[in-house]
């Protein structure tokens, strides 16, 4: 069983709010043989490229900054569960106006990759696939999965020839940090950087179909605008780390099903508050459901958030099974809004006995959506 929490990381001032979508897959333990052939399936990347920052707010490159397009080229096409990945493909370069104040090249986690929209196909798009609409931050050294076993299939239904396009965006993120990726050559050069990217297409086995490799050019410029808006300490804040966006928690042994599975997130949620505050959970779906393998209800799953780095004293915090109505995950105290609150997030996932007799391999999703609430 893996859970997949794919979150954005925002600040509100009040009753904050994120989406988690957590997605539980029960695996069987049999070798399968897929029947498609992947050479009638044509995978292709397309982007903008250009990424030009004239302000500490950053750089939204838009919608369409990516386009992914798929080639369904015959009838005989269906590719359940696919996944499509991103990873950095070599090293970031300086092409131009280095080095950098810092000596360093830009971080590749201050971009994030977020999904847009997609082409209207009716079968083939991103509600169909599952997709999650939060943003991504990307990593240095690891591979980001976009799509992770992907609800619907890429299938032709029975058609000579079909097109799907998925689009995404890409964005520099806002903050003081940019001046350490300026040029250090003096206060009129513009500095640019070289940012190759892959994505890679999967089918359900991790057999690699097809890979889009799509270079970036970043343009940093020398004096950037409103520097007064950034980097200013909300009165409440939360968010949640990237590795918590890409968690994974599965069943796959006969131990895992008699005792159920645990995972630990350490210093997932990061909180600051000027007062005491709450954090409450609530399940957008009644159920855990599956499109190929019928639901599982709300109570196999879970969570109580414990101390992290800098947490101050916990006035409750109880083990919360899943229901549809807010319940209260954490009680928390703060006098300061600068101090910075680290949180482990815990799930659990524990199947009834008659539970693992009857349920069937499967991607179980349900999503969750986490509020702060000032007390």
């Amino acid at each position: 069983m893996a859970i997949n929490n794919k979150l954005k990381l925002q600040n509100w001032s009040l009753n904050m709010k994120y989406l988690n979508k957590i997605i539980v897959v029960f695996a069987v333990c049999w070798l399968q043989v897929l029947s498609c052939a992947y050479g009638q399936l044509r995978f292709l990347g397309h982007s903008n490229n250009y990424l030009q920052v004239t302000s500490y707010l950053g750089k939204d490159g838009g919608e369409r900054f990516n386009t992914f397009q798929f080639d369904l080229l015959s009838k005989g096409i269906d590719i359940k569960k696919w996944s499509l990945s991103v990873r950095l493909d070599g090293a970031i370069t300086i092409v131009d106006g280095g080095p950098s104040k810092s000596g360093e090249v830009f971080p590749l986690d201050k971009l994030t990759f977020r999904w847009t929209t997609d082409n209207n196909n009716a079968q083939m798009n991103l509600q169909s696939f599952g997709m999650n609409l939060n943003e991504v931050f990307l990593q240095k050294n690891a591979e980001i999965m976009l799509v992770d076993q992907a609800k619907a299939p890429f299938s032709s239904y029975n058609k000579d020839y079909t097109q799907v396009f998925l689009y995404s965006s890409i964005k520099v993120t806002q903050g003081k940090y940019l001046e350490r990726y300026q040029s250090g050559v003096n206060q009129w050069t513009h500095i640019k950087y070289r940012i190759p990217m892959l994505y890679t297409l999967y089918d359900e086995n991790r057999k690699i179909i097809g890979t889009a490799p799509l270079v970036y050019d970043l343009h940093i410029y020398p004096n950037l605008t409103d520097g007064n808006l950034v980097d200013v300490t909300p009165d409440y804040g939360l968010e949640i780390g990237t590795e918590a966006s890409n968690a994974t928690l599965r069943f796959q042994s006969a131990r895992d099903y008699l005792d159920g599975v645990s995972l630990l997130l350490e210093n997932a949620v990061k909180v600051n508050a000027k007062s005491n505050f709450e954090l409450q959970v609530k399940s957008v779906d009644s159920e855990l459901n599956s499109s190929t393998s019928g639901s599982l209800p709300l109570n196999v799953l879970s969570t109580k958030l414990t101390a992290g780095t800098g947490a101050k004293t916990i006035l409750a915090n109880p083990v919360l099974t899943l229901s549809t109505n807010p319940q209260m995950l954490l009680s928390g105290t703060s006098t300061n809004k600068e101090n910075i609150q680290y949180f482990n997030l815990n799930y659990k996932a524990k199947l009834s006995q008659s539970q693992i007799v009857s349920v069937k391999p499967g991607d179980y999703a349900v999503s969750l959506v986490y509020s702060l609430i000032p007390k």
